[in-house]
């Protein structure tokens, strides 16, 4: 009591009114408004407003005089809003939905309640954060990722013209469909009037896609001649400018993961396990992680496999006890080990492998 009265003799417990009040605002994002909701230390509400416009979210929180801290979901579209808060100087924290739900699970779901849930959970630092890329890796993500999505609509297109010829039976006589040979066997084909209308529309579309799937590549190769761990990963077989691109971009930082082993679990490599009264049982993969990632490091495996090294060894010992799938998997697992330690060492893939096998055992010596 002493204390706070003779705030002279004891400067360390200041006025409660000379410091200013920390606000905690949670932000129920939506497509069309925002529902907003701030807290003060003890959790008393101060603002709620259930539809706001992003001029009306900015208008609320200039009136509040003290510093703010917003938690909001990392939902479809939280990424502009989280740049045009931090843009304006406010402290801004993104959390994982499927975390906050499995913390406040409740029976009674709002828009104001989920907002007033983040403002709780920011106020008493309980809130499950996530990761926020930089701008640079978020550029690369949507280069990436669209020239894989252009791939599979042009993996598409040439699945159906295939099903298409295969209704009325016929084969090509070309290795492949849609190179020079194929297209030219394509046109002198005398198909019925509907079918021949169906591919050569087909036909159309794939051409545009690729003139675009090539300004797209021309794109990705110029950034990698920038971005050094991408050319580390380079030197791995089966990894080319895309596929080491897409790697770099959905890793990040690489600093973030502590061990190789929070790299396998972020890319979904790691099987679901249930663990209880000493029986231990490993499910399925999960689908948490990022499914980019796994699919690089899998379709990575797959050339692997068939090359001599560590790779291909610890395939062919799994593959009699677990079988082609699972084996595949386990290797991708060993293989984004791999890569963590090359890319954190700053080596080759051939020298990373050779400076693993020149490293002598360690003599374990009896107690």
């Amino acid at each position: 009591e002493m204390c706070i009265r003779d705030s002279k003799k004891y400067p360390c417990y200041p006025q409660p009114s000379e410091a200013p009040m920390s606000y905690f605002a949670g932000i129920d994002l939506h497509k069309r408004y925002l529902t907003l909701c701030v807290l003060d230390p003890i959790g008393n509400v101060v603002v709620q407003h259930r539809r706001l416009t992003t001029d009306g979210l900015f208008a609320v929180l200039g009136k509040l005089d003290g510093p703010i801290t917003l938690a909001v979901e990392a939902t479809l579209h939280w990424a502009w809003l989280h740049d045009r808060l931090v843009a304006q100087g406010y402290a801004v924290q993104v959390a994982d939905p499927g975390q906050v739900k499995l913390i406040c699970k409740a029976r009674c779901k709002t828009d104001p309640i989920d907002a007033r849930k983040l403002a709780d959970l920011v106020r008493s630092n309980l809130l499950p954060n996530i990761w926020v890329p930089d701008p640079t890796t978020r550029a690369n993500r949507k280069l990436l990722r669209g020239y894989a999505f252009l791939v599979r609509i042009r993996t598409r297109i040439k699945n159906r013209v295939h099903a298409y010829l295969a209704e009325i039976n016929l084969a090509s006589p070309a290795t492949d469909l849609f190179g020079k040979q194929g297209r030219i066997w394509i046109d002198s084909l005398s198909l019925p009037d509907e079918v021949r209308f169906q591919v050569d529309g087909l036909l159309e579309l794939l051409d545009f896609l690729e003139t675009r799937i090539r300004k797209v590549a021309k794109r990705i190769e110029q950034r990698v001649d920038i971005t050094p761990e991408a050319q580390l990963l380079l030197s791995v077989p089966g990894i080319g400018a895309k596929t080491a691109m897409l790697i770099m971009a959905e890793i990040g930082d690489l600093t973030r993961f502590p061990t190789s082993h929070h790299l396998t679990s972020f890319a979904g490599l790691v099987p679901t396990t249930r663990s209880s009264g000493g029986k231990t049982t490993h499910g399925s993969l999960p689908r948490a992680g990022s499914p980019w990632l796994r699919w690089a490091l899998v379709e990575t495996t797959q050339t692997l496999k068939m090359k001599p090294g560590p790779v291909r060894a610890h395939f062919t010992r799994l593959t009699r006890a677990k079988g082609n799938s699972k084996a595949t998997v386990a290797a991708a697992r060993k293989l984004c080990c791999y890569l963590f330690w090359m890319l954190k060492e700053g080596r080759t893939y051939p020298e990373w492998l050779q400076n693993r096998h020149s490293q002598p055992l360690l003599e374990v010596r009896p107690t």
